[in-house]
């Protein structure tokens, strides 16, 4: 009789330890999303530009609910993301607890399929032993549909205000990842795609690890950062990849330098119209993109309306006040290639050429906003019990330029050209191919 009682207590006590360590892990992680929000409330220069008090107060009330005693990493670590998407600034980032990073990495598995999104479809490029024809559209996964899967992975996603192209180009490299985010871990997947014929078919896949998965990926091929080139029909061709001072050091590039040698260069050849390409540009130094644009310009202009940080405004910072045009500037025809990687600074340039009819664009939506964006030094977080790192955008940065047409959007394209699914895997240039059959019209 003894035995047995004392055995009982045993187990009443193990239950009621492990209670109050999981409700100490419920209450633990509440505490972590609430420290989120103060930080996001306190520090972020504009917090309800893109949604309003209301609407946030409900989404953090909705995630905060959710957290029970037996949320996961995964879980909270997809709460997170949520949240900071929906501030819509693409500069907010997080990062995962180093021993979950560590696990998704390398000990994890995954829906063995690389994806393409093109048009608010899902499109397979590359699958284990090509088992599914490349280019074949995606319908399903375990019955998931793949319009309502997109919609839920894009809600993990920074980008600013409501732009979507920039969010396409991560999911197109690791949609493996937000799949998992979205759904969880899965052995095996029931996988319904349509062939390019139009044939339905239906295939079972097994999950597999990351690496894996990047070695079904076409190697990238290395470009540089910056090059000029002329064509035989007098269209010169501006590539500026980054505007990213570092990046510039590390390969030895002066990047004034290159601009006035490059101007000079098209001066002298009597081009007839200039291409300007920024679609791999995801910003770097204000002043790159002001200094570019002084070579666009005839005459003094504005660049940024103002920079705001804890709610003063800033002063003595590059663009900021009235600009002046560079000695070499061109006066001829311009067109800009963009598209969702195009953001931050070069975003902000695009914006003030953009407003003052300076260029026709080509391409796709930026992935920066039209009117500005949230950036500037960027302050760090570790939540301290999930130990998933923030980082929190402090500086407003507002363009002086025209009201927008698409109020949250990027820059819209005079001339939209989707890469579609055909073009994209045989790598073909759609875009630039466009821009250069343009043929300006002249004043």
């Amino acid at each position: 009789m003894f035995t047995r009682i004392t055995t009982l207590l045993t187990v009443i006590i193990l239950y009621c330890c492990s209670f109050q360590v999981a409700a100490q892990r419920a209450d633990s992680l509440k505490a972590d999303l609430r420290l989120l929000q103060t930080k996001l409330t306190t520090t972020h220069p504009d917090m309800y530009a893109y949604i309003s008090d209301n609407k946030w107060a409900d989404l953090f009330d909705s995630c905060y609910q959710q957290i029970n005693d037996d949320t996961d990493e995964r879980q909270f670590y997809g709460i997170v993301k949520l949240l900071l998407s929906a501030v819509g600034d693409g500069h907010l980032s997080t990062g995962a607890a180093p021993p979950f990073a560590q696990f998704i990495h390398t000990e994890n598995s995954y829906l063995p399929l690389l994806t393409y999104i093109s048009e608010d479809s899902i499109f397979i490029t590359g699958s284990i032993d090509n088992i599914i024809p490349t280019g074949s559209r995606l319908i399903s996964v375990n019955s998931h549909p793949a319009n309502v899967m997109l919609e839920k992975m894009r809600g993990y996603l920074m980008s600013d205000g409501y732009n979507n192209t920039k969010k396409n180009l991560v999911l197109n490299q690791i949609f493996y990842f937000y799949y998992y985010l979205a759904y969880g871990y899965s052995g095996g997947f029931t996988v319904t795609y349509a062939e390019g014929s139009g044939q339905i078919k239906t295939v079972s896949l097994t999950a597999v690890k990351e690496a894996t998965i990047n070695r079904l990926k076409t190697p990238a091929t290395a470009s540089p950062l910056l090059s000029f080139s002329i064509t035989e029909d007098k269209t010169g061709i501006l590539i500026i990849r980054t505007f990213g001072y570092t990046d510039l050091q590390e390969a030895k590039l002066d990047y004034p330098a290159f601009l006035e040698q490059s101007f000079r260069q098209l001066k002298k050849a009597g081009i007839k119209k200039l291409i300007i390409d920024l679609r791999d540009n995801g910003g770097g130094r204000d002043a790159y993109g002001v200094i570019l644009y002084s070579y666009l310009s005839k005459q003094p202009f504005r660049y940024y309306l103002y920079q705001e940080k804890d709610k003063k405004k800033l002063s003595g910072r590059p663009g900021l006040g009235l600009q002046q045009p560079a000695a070499l500037h061109y006066d001829g025809p311009v067109a800009i290639l963009i598209g969702g990687q195009t953001f931050s600074a070069a975003a902000e340039f695009c914006s003030v050429a953009y407003s003052h009819d300076r260029a026709i664009f080509f391409g796709e939506e930026t992935g920066g906003t039209y009117e500005g964006n949230h950036s500037g030094q960027l302050i760090e977080t570790v939540l301290p019990f999930s130990k998933v790192s923030i980082w929190i955008s402090t500086i407003r940065y507002v363009m002086d330029v025209r009201p927008p047409k698409y109020p949250g959007h990027g820059i819209i394209p005079h001339q939209p050209v989707p890469v579609g699914i055909d073009a994209y895997i045989r790598q073909e240039d759609k875009v630039m191919e466009a821009a250069l059959q343009w043929t300006p019209v002249r004043q």
